[in-house]
């Protein structure tokens, strides 16, 4: 936004100062083509007044007294020096210059006056623009009733609305110095909503993070009470949702232990051993909802930790504890995380790639952006069409729901709360070949 609030600002003020100086530098050079007109259209009558009030005898002497630098004066028409060619506009200055000529020459009888204007190749001064400009010649013929035509040849300012080099330099110097203003100016207004989507982006790691500072304009200080306010319910929900959970397990535990007394008592071994099975199902779901409904990662501070060797020493426990598990050494990347909850994590990676892939093979992989750990396994996979399933609470591949085909569905439930809550992703993806099933964490560096 800010960058595009710069734009705004330049292109639109660069482009109403072009503008403005085409308007100006057109309305300067017909002001000077009205003055160099009417100097010429002056001169040029006071010439002819003199030449039809002296005897014809007298008229050569006095034309060759009139000569000057800008003004060229004969009594037969003459060819204009240089290749000229006719303007488009001559007709709209010639006719310009005749009448003011005719005002000039006042009683002087004439049978008739001519002004005709052509462009001269560009000479060596310079216009407004700051480049060489054509000068412009004008020609006026005034023919006497005696018979006698006087040629006079001047030079009128050139005309026309051009930019040069000078403007080009106005229009860049002034468009570096909005820029350089609207740089800062911009940055000042749009730093609010940066704090606003980094607060937003810190909330999506953190549901306990600190309220933001509702600082800046009206707008965007509302925008921050509203992300406040939503923050504060979300949270609100999330603990409410916790404690009713937590006093739910509670209040459970208690019939469940009663029961557990009164199975004891049956005197059938086979009915008694499938109804403690089904108590110790169900304290087991009771366990893991409880603590996929804590989030525990939400809770437990952030530390920087070698993720090479927190993810060795997890391979080291499972290998000690008899579990097919490889572990090529890993880079050491240190990175910001919740340790024991991304220790979790993986291990629920690890363990359903040996319950459902028969071994687990862990790696880690350093990217300029992320941190990715890849858990391999040598499995069936995962049907195309149910991969992004399993992600759902108590969702399993399998519905049997026993105990010996898998746990109650909440493994991969819980490594996408970690993953989420480090601003992070997971995602499983079947190998080519059909050579098992690659599950991947990805966590932002």
């Amino acid at each position: 936004m800010a960058g595009q609030t710069m734009l705004l600002l330049v292109g639109g003020l660069t482009l109403t100062h072009a503008i403005s100086m085409l308007l100006y530098s057109y309305d300067r050079e017909s002001l000077l083509a009205v003055a160099g007109g009417r100097e010429f259209a002056h001169r040029a009558a006071a010439v002819v007044g003199m030449v039809a009030a002296v005897p014809s005898a007298q008229r050569e002497q006095l034309v060759a007294a009139a000569q000057a630098a800008d003004l060229d004066v004969s009594l037969e028409p003459e060819t204009l020096p240089g290749d000229g060619q006719e303007r488009p506009d001559s007709d709209r200055r010639g006719a310009m210059i005749r009448k003011l000529l005719v005002e000039e020459l006042g009683s002087v009888e004439t049978s008739h006056t001519t002004v005709q204007v052509l462009e001269r190749k560009p000479e060596n001064r310079f216009g407004l623009a700051g480049d060489a400009v054509a000068a412009t010649n004008v020609h006026a013929t005034v023919a006497l009733t005696d018979g006698t035509s006087i040629s006079l040849v001047g030079t009128l300012p050139g005309q026309g609305g051009q930019l040069g080099g000078r403007a080009f330099a106005s229009t860049l110097l002034m468009a570096v110095a909005v820029l350089a203003l609207s740089f800062v100016v911009v940055r000042q207004m749009t730093e609010p909503l940066r704090r606003l989507a980094q607060a937003a982006e810190r909330f999506g790691r953190d549901v306990g993070a600190p309220p933001l500072d509702e600082q800046g304009p009206e707008e965007v200080r509302r925008a921050a009470s509203a992300f406040n306010g939503m923050q504060a319910r979300l949270r609100r929900f999330v603990e409410d949702r916790t404690q009713m959970l937590a006093a739910i397990s509670h209040d459970l535990r208690t019939p469940i232990t009663l029961l557990r007394l009164r199975a004891d008592l049956i005197d059938d071994e086979e009915e008694r051993d499938k109804t403690l099975t089904t108590l110790a199902e169900m304290e087991e779901m009771i366990r893991s909802t409880l603590a996929f409904a804590r989030e525990d990662a939400e809770g437990e501070p952030m530390q920087r930790v070698d993720l090479g060797a927190l993810v060795q020493s997890l391979c080291d426990d499972l290998v000690e504890m008899g579990q097919p598990i490889e572990c090529p050494d890993p880079p050491s990347l240190v990175l910001l995380c919740r340790p024991q909850a991304l220790r979790r994590a993986v291990t629920n990676l690890a363990e359903n790639a040996i319950r459902y892939g028969t071994c687990a093979v862990i790696s880690v992989e350093a990217r300029p952006e992320a941190a990715l750990i890849h858990v391999d396994d040598a499995g069936p996979g995962i049907p195309e069409d149910r991969i992004n399933e399993v992600f759902r609470p108590f969702y399993r591949l399998e519905g049997s729901r026993g105990r010996s085909t898998g746990g109650v569905g909440l493994g991969l439930s819980i490594v996408a709360s970690v993953a989420y809550a480090h601003g992070g992703n997971v995602s499983l993806m079947n190998r080519p070949g059909g050579s098992g099933l690659r599950a991947t964490l990805s966590l932002p560096r």
